[in-house]
């Protein structure tokens, strides 16, 4: 009995004696890199079975290599270069009979390194003659006195992108563009008094992007693009459009925007809108005039569009066309003259709504197709806003053209020498629509949910109609399904 006893004992301690570390190692997680002054800490969590770390870093397109082996859990790299974005993974090991065993390497984690220098400012002044950022560009084939405002702006826009945003601010003087120039999250770009920019062939101007993720391939949904960025005009401040194409300000996947105070003008191309807005959430456009488009295409010039494939509105090679709409939009205060369209969507997703788009105290005048269109949008509001001179040649202009809407108020608003108030029929792609694009085909009518209520209550003189609205909630848009209601106080 005792022999027996004493052989199970023996045996519990010869399997107690089995290292640890011959047993799979766990793979290291939560690995987090943080910037103190010039130095990076990179930190992780205890992986079971391990007796040490290798610390693995990297740079652009070159391949990992270890750069430390330590017992603890972080270590503090040095030497790092401001502007550059570095990767950082860690992996486990344990000794096993005399030999080391190694773990899986963790997820790697990015970061980018900012300039510390008390001398480097966040907050920086141009002007069209300015020296570009630490004078890059200067000495290429391409900078001339004709490029030079185009490669200043970048310089410090690139500069931003690297240090996580600034302000830039703009002094009096027209500013030339060969290309367009990409804005960064938490950035604020001031114009002084006096600015004009311009295109010097047809193309966009501003771009709400980093230029670390430009040409990259990388692909942006929902909403995690570029944030907190500010456009501002102080005084008279003209984003010109002489050239046409495209956009003045081109936004997809952005949230946290603001632009004010800018004048966009001579809108002159078919396909060019003043901004195109798509995939975005919280964004306030105020204190803006938008005047002279003379395209003959309906283009609007502020439009709100959906990343989707099959209906082509927004077709940014940096969207994953994931259908996302625009959620919570504040226009207000604004000037619209002079203009084929003023604000509007032209294209819908079915159930993919626009939400919470807010269109109050704007002054809409000599629009030739309609002053609002709204197209899909949900739980929104139209307030407050005057309509003048809302007239096509034919007849058919309105101040308010509305298609598949649902919760949508109308209110207090005041329209005069105009063709029509407010049409509202259902949203639906015509079959000479789905022969262009036959990825639609598929795509159901989005029908009304409209109380008569929210829609009368506007003041209206000097239309060539009889009533304020017309609205039918059938596919045919026209007919004994028809209802006409007047204008009430």
């Amino acid at each position: 009995m005792r022999k027996r006893i004493l052989f199970i004992f023996l045996l519990v301690l010869c399997l107690c004696a089995v290292p640890v570390s011959a047993a799979a190692l766990g793979k290291v997680s939560g690995v987090k890199a943080k910037q103190s002054g010039e130095k990076v800490k990179v930190t992780w969590n205890t992986a079971a079975g391990a007796k040490g770390y290798q610390v693995y870093q990297k740079t652009g397109s070159e391949k990992f290599h270890r750069i430390k082996t330590t017992g603890k859990k972080s270590y503090t790299v040095r030497g790092l270069t401001p502007g550059n974005t570095y990767y950082f993974r860690v992996r486990a090991y344990a000794d096993s009979s005399g030999k080391k065993k190694y773990g899986k390497y963790s997820s790697s984690v990015k970061i980018t390194i900012k300039n510390s220098s008390a001398a480097e400012s966040k907050v920086i002044t141009v002007s069209p003659k300015s020296d570009t950022y630490k004078k890059k560009y200067m000495n290429t084939s391409w900078f001339t006195e004709q490029t030079r405002s185009y490669y200043v702006l970048r310089s410090y826009l690139e500069y931003f992108s690297n240090i996580g945003g600034g302000e830039l601010h703009l002094k009096k003087g027209t500013y030339n563009l060969q290309f367009p120039l990409y804005i960064p999250s938490n950035t604020t770009v001031i114009f002084e008094d006096g600015v004009t920019i311009k295109r010097q062939d047809k193309g966009t101007l501003f771009i709400l992007c980093s230029y670390n993720d430009v040409n990259t391939g990388k692909k942006f949904y929902g909403y995690n693009g570029v944030h907190d960025i500010k456009i501002i005009g102080r005084g008279k401040v003209v984003f010109d459009k002489e050239f046409g194409g495209n956009a003045a300000i081109l936004m997809g996947h952005t949230k946290n925007i603001l632009i004010e105070g800018i004048t966009f003008a001579r809108m002159s191309d078919t396909s060019a809108h003043f901004i195109e807005m798509d995939a975005s959430n919280n964004v306030e456009i105020r204190n803006c005039t938008f005047e002279g488009s003379t395209s003959g295409g309906k283009k609007e010039a502020i439009n709100l569009d959906v990343p989707d494939p099959a209906t082509g509105g927004f077709t940014w090679e940096g969207s994953g066309q994931d259908k996302t709409a625009n959620d919570t939009v504040y226009i207000h205060n604004n000037v619209f003259k002079n203009l084929t369209a003023g604000v509007g969507t032209h294209m819908y997703t079915p159930g993919h709504p626009h939400k919470n788009i807010r269109i109050e105290n704007n002054s809409f005048s000599s629009c030739r197709t309609f002053a609002i269109r709204a197209q899909n949008w949900e739980d929104s509001s139209i307030l407050n806003n005057t309509f003048t001179n809302i007239t096509a040649p034919d007849g058919s202009a309105l101040a308010i053209d509305a298609r598949g809407i649902s919760n949508v108020v109308v209110k207090g608003n005041s329209i005069t020498n105009s063709d029509a108030f407010m049409k509202i029929i259902v949203s639906r792609y015509s079959d000479g629509t789905i022969s262009s694009r036959p990825g639609l085909a598929n795509y159901d009518p989005v029908f009304n949910s409209v109380k008569e209520e929210d829609v009368v209550y506007n003041t209206v003189s000097g239309l060539k109609t009889d009533y304020a609205v017309s609205y039918v909630n059938t596919t045919t848009h026209q007919g004994t399904n028809t209802k006409y209601w007047k204008a009430r106080n």
